[in-house]
């Protein structure tokens, strides 16, 4: 009996029970359902393999094709970035450029960060124009005195003085630029990482040497002054301040056996330019000797031929004798 019991209760314990087709299926389909709209918001994200899309949505980071859209060259869009200033940065440029500051480099710290084309395209207009006033002024104080000499504005001295300042500033920093990267190709990649020791681009020496012709501004005006001592200190004054300038921002990078050559050629080219523009347009004795023989020439001149005139009136008013016959 015991056992008979025994095996009543395991039977009823161990026993399966068949559950209806249709409530699984609904059942199944309810799972189904919730497990669709538990995953509907996750099939609209694009397919990122690495995970990055996701990441950038759940923090709220921007998408990194924005605002980095190429111009063309053609475009105006283009060159926005070359003028890209404003009047806070262009003051600030115009003071470093002209006195040499400390330890501070002014190439890395005032140019590199932001080069412009902007201040050097108006330094070199107004220097021209600088240049051309002054010159002008000059030459009437040579010839003011002189009453037979009448004084006209020179209109040529704009485009001598042009092309002077458009070649120095834009041809020098290209030569400049391409001997820089023949002279340091085999250089060691540790010190090209260090930023005071990479190579300047052709766009930070355009701004860099753009920059340095702040100075020539208000020499060119003290150059009007007539003292031949004066002009020729600041001649020299006006080489070592802006050419310091320029050798305190490059000697970094022209560090090796050809700093010697970069450093006359630097100093050189700006002793040059400022003797040219003293020489050319200021020098008191140059411009006083030829308006003297400009002068002297005319005098002579009108001289022979008032002296000849009045020869030849003398000589059809006397008149002949006549001879008796």
């Amino acid at each position: 009996m015991d056992g008979g019991q025994s095996k009543d209760t395991d039977a009823q314990f161990i026993s399966f029970h068949d559950f209806p087709s249709m409530s699984h299926a609904g059942n199944s389909e309810g799972q189904l359902a919730s497990g669709a709209s538990a995953h509907q918001p996750f099939n609209n994200l694009p397919n990122d393999s690495m995970g990055i899309g996701i990441i950038e949505d759940l923090q709220g980071m921007p998408d990194k094709t924005e605002g980095t859209t190429q111009h063309n060259f053609w475009t105006i869009e283009y060159y926005q970035k070359f003028f890209n200033v404003n009047t806070n940065d262009v003051l600030e440029r115009l003071k470093r450029s002209m006195i040499p500051h400390g330890s501070d480099n002014y190439l890395i710290t005032h140019i590199r960060p932001n080069p412009d084309l902007y201040g050097p395209f108006w330094v070199c207009v107004t220097l021209v124009f600088a240049i051309a006033i002054s010159e002008n002024i000059t030459n009437y104080l040579q010839t003011a005195s002189s009453i037979k000499y009448h004084w006209r504005y020179d209109f040529h001295v704009v485009s001598y003085a042009a092309t002077f300042i458009f070649l120095y500033a834009w041809l020098l920093p290209l030569a400049l630029w391409g001997a820089l990267k023949w002279t340091n190709s085999s250089r060691n990649t540790e010190e090209e990482l260090i930023e005071s020791y990479a190579i300047p681009g052709l766009l930070e020496l355009l701004c860099l040497y753009g920059y340095s012709l702040s100075i020539y501004i208000p020499v060119a005006f003290l150059w009007v002054i007539q003292i031949g001592w004066l002009q020729w200190s600041l001649v020299l004054l006006v080489t070592f301040l802006s050419g310091g300038v320029l050798l305190r921002s490059l000697l970094p990078v022209i560090a090796g056996r050809h700093r010697i050559i970069y450093v006359i050629v630097i100093l050189g080219m700006h002793l040059l330019l400022a003797a040219g523009f003293m020489l050319h347009f200021f020098h008191v004795s140059s411009k006083s000797t030829v308006s003297a023989n400009m002068v002297e020439l005319v005098a002579s001149s009108t001289q022979a031929s008032v002296l000849h005139k009045i020869a030849q009136s003398n000589s059809s008013a006397v008149p002949v004798p006549s001879t008796a016959s």
